[in-house]
């Protein structure tokens, strides 16, 4: 199955082998930027022949329809995004050796679908940036957020202008925006040191965005989050009632300035109470006054979230006026969340969520190429939400970031869903084989019992021999996670051992490796191995 899944399909069992192709009719640049990404060679083997649709009837920019024949593929399209979209299907569909003939209609039921470069943490190279994007493009999502919190440009230096080599990059990453179909959002955080009766600072800020609009920017971000919820200067306090008129009065003069200079520019803001009670006073009286094509990011009832509904996000509407643009903390793990990595599938999101918000941003982790796993979930879901479904997606997700070593990485991934979704911790894989071990203890088959442990083990040793290839980015960010998971695979290696030969000195062993575990606080797999090992433990 290609992946997001269509919204309608209708193929049959007849496959195309495709060993070259060719392109006839419009959008032909377009169609071989997408062609280039593939491993795939150029010739007249199978023709893909693009139609510019516009009276089309399809509610959507971004929608498509392909025919799939023997010999040609006819992909009908409205816009050049819809080509873009089209032929990353196409190419999916060829390079997974699925090209079925029939007929596929697509769309995209967000709108706005993305993520936000927003941790606290050491930002992304420019590589990493780039490479995560590309895959992004790929699995349909369309918006992009640069708003790193340990970018000094767009916190601490705000007032300053970017330094040539760092202005270079932001121009760079908006062109590769531009040419894979991204919406690409410039945001700065000024609120830390912000003066809002200082007029030089507002000045100070329409040059700092004049100079990013300079490159070709014309989406903008004013990021009010995680800044001090009073006054810090006496004419500030002296001047406004609340911080929400404050903020109400920058947003206002920051719009109208914008829209002089250019009438085409986008404004998202985010407000310094921006998860929560939606009815509250800040956040009410805040959406309620600022220009209504702002978009309003907001979190949900959490900072992390673990549903958003549309009970909730309707909720929101009735009180700012604005439908919510969610920016989503998962996958991201700084602060608190450290020693946690997010490796599981987005979940708990309304399958009719895109109904009742402008879209959805996922906030990334600092490592980036762990966050391509949930992106490519993320981006399943923001395509087709009713199609959705987290297990196959993730599965699919490792096969896309994995490859052949897709089937060997579940063994660690299975310990790595603890998160803001899912506070049991995961670790469904290694549960399911020790009940099944347990279970056949209990009927007095502990030949096969210990056939079962043995394999499993020997999966798992598998796994982190796979884990120790350094040539591989992704085992390298989960450095921590690897060591803890080498402790783990010690501690099945003691507890098979002594439930072979339950001797004082096995257990102690056992109990000792046990307790450097537990005090370990990466969070990997926790109480199925706990249990098992205190079990092993108290055995006579």
């Amino acid at each position: 199955m290609i992946y997001p899944i269509p919204q309608k399909y209708n193929l049959s069992n007849k496959k195309t082998e495709v060993k070259s192709l060719c392109f006839d009719g419009d959008f032909i640049d377009t169609a071989r930027k997408v062609f280039l990404q593939y491993d795939i060679s150029e010739g007249k083997d199978y023709c893909i022949k693009i139609i510019h649709t516009p009276d089309t009837h399809y509610d959507k920019d971004e929608g498509y329809s392909l025919n799939i024949n023997k010999d040609k593929a006819i992909l009908s399209v409205k816009t050049k995004r819809g080509a873009f979209r089209g032929m990353h299907t196409i190419m999916k569909l060829i390079e997974n050796d699925e090209l079925f003939c029939g007929e596929i209609e697509d769309n995209p039921l967000f709108k706005i679908r993305g993520y936000i470069e927003g941790f606290y943490g050491k930002t992304w190279e420019q590589k990493k940036r780039l490479s995560v994007m590309s895959l992004m493009a790929k699995y349909g999502m369309n918006t992009f957020y640069y708003a790193p919190k340990d970018d000094l440009y767009h916190r601490e230096k705000w007032r300053e202008l970017y330094p040539e080599k760092e202005y270079q990059n932001v121009k760079n990453l908006f062109d590769f925006a531009t040419e894979n179909e991204f919406d690409f959002h410039w945001c700065v955080g000024p609120g830390l040191t912000y003066h809002y009766t200082d007029s030089s600072d507002f000045k100070t800020l329409l040059i700092k965005m004049k100079s990013v609009y300079d490159l070709g920017v014309r989406n903008f971000g004013l990021l009010l989050d995680d800044i001090p919820r009073d006054f810090q200067y006496d004419d500030d306090k002296q001047h406004f009632d609340t911080i929400a008129d404050a903020h109400i009065k920058l947003v206002r003069d920051l719009y109208v300035a914008l829209k002089e200079f250019d009438s085409t520019i986008q404004l998202t803001v985010c407000p310094t109470e921006y998860f929560g009670n939606e009815k509250g006073d800040y956040i009410s009286k805040f959406g309620q006054n600022i220009p209504s094509d702002v978009k309003l990011f907001w979190t949900g009832q959490e900072i992390c979230s673990r549903v958003l509904t549309c009970r909730d996000s309707n909720d929101f509407i009735n009180a700012t006026s604005h439908n919510p643009l969610y920016w989503d903390n998962y996958p991201v793990n700084d602060c608190e969340m450290f020693n946690e990595m997010h490796l599981g599938a987005i979940t708990g999101r309304d399958k009719e969520l895109y109904k009742y918000c402008d879209g959805l941003i996922s906030n990334v982790m600092e490592y980036a190429e762990c966050s391509k796993i949930p992106l490519v979930t993320i981006a399943d879901y923001l395509w087709n939400p009713v199609s959705y479904n987290p297990e196959t997606s993730l599965e699919d997700a490792h096969r896309e970031i994995l490859g052949n070593k897709a089937g060997t990485f579940k063994y660690i991934a299975d310990h790595l869903c603890f998160s803001c979704l899912n506070r049991n911790g995961g670790s469904q894989l290694m549960s399911d084989k020790f009940s099944r071990i347990s279970f056949l203890k209990s009927i007095g088959k502990d030949k096969e019992a210990l056939k079962e442990f043995a394999d499993y083990i020997d999966e798992t040793e598998k796994c982190l021999d796979m884990l120790k290839d350094t040539s591989v980015e992704l085992f390298n960010e989960m450095g921590k996670w690897v060591e803890k998971f080498e402790m783990c695979c010690e501690l099945l290696k003691i507890i098979y051992k002594t439930q072979i030969s339950p001797t004082e000195e096995n257990k102690e062993k056992l109990a000792v490796l046990l307790e450097k575990y537990n005090r370990d606080a990466v969070i990997l797999t926790g109480f199925c191995l706990r249990e098992m090992a205190e079990k092993t433990i108290n055995l006579n």
